[in-house]
């Protein structure tokens, strides 16, 4: 788990009641420091952490909380767009690690690349009229290379 996740823990810890006290802040106002944070980047911080508190106590479904979720979102190549009918790639990206899939070439069996969050030094897009590509670099496992999506679909894998 990085540093800043760690942290984000500790504000949604303090937070749990939906307020701050002025000792706590003051550790957190220490604690975002060492990692790097000024004052006003930690205020935005815990601001946003208690208006997701006041969200999640007041809508309907207030028995799941958000930061317990474990979200998993899947990105396929478009047909549209020239990928491939029967082997599609296809991007599985979840809360610890962004996983790709390719059916081989016989069609019986399926590839995949399992890559953690923490390892990923860069992704880029390349866009043309057929379609995106999306190279998603790492440190040490290589690189994933994902033909033909949307350019809708390569955006949300960049900021996922």
């Amino acid at each position: 788990m990085s540093k800043e996740r760690i942290y984000k823990e500790l504000i949604i810890q303090m937070s749990k009641d939906g307020e701050i006290t002025s000792s706590e802040y003051k550790i957190l106002l220490e604690k975002g420091e060492e990692l790097g944070f000024d004052k006003q980047t930690v205020d935005l911080l815990i601001k946003m952490e208690l208006l997701d508190f006041s969200e999640n106590n007041y809508s309907d479904n207030s028995e799941t909380e958000k930061h317990d979720t474990y979200e998993t979102h899947t990105f396929k190549s478009a047909i549209t767009r020239g990928g491939a009918v029967l082997t599609p790639d296809i991007i599985v990206i979840d809360n610890d690690s962004v996983t790709y899939k390719k059916r081989n070439k016989y069609l019986i069996n399926v590839d995949s690349l399992t890559v953690p969050i923490s390892k990923i030094s860069s992704i880029e897009l390349d866009t043309s009229i057929w379609g995106t590509d999306i190279r998603i670099k790492t440190f040490g496992a290589g690189e994933i290379i994902g033909l033909k999506f949307t350019k809708s679909d390569a955006k949300k894998i960049m900021f996922t």
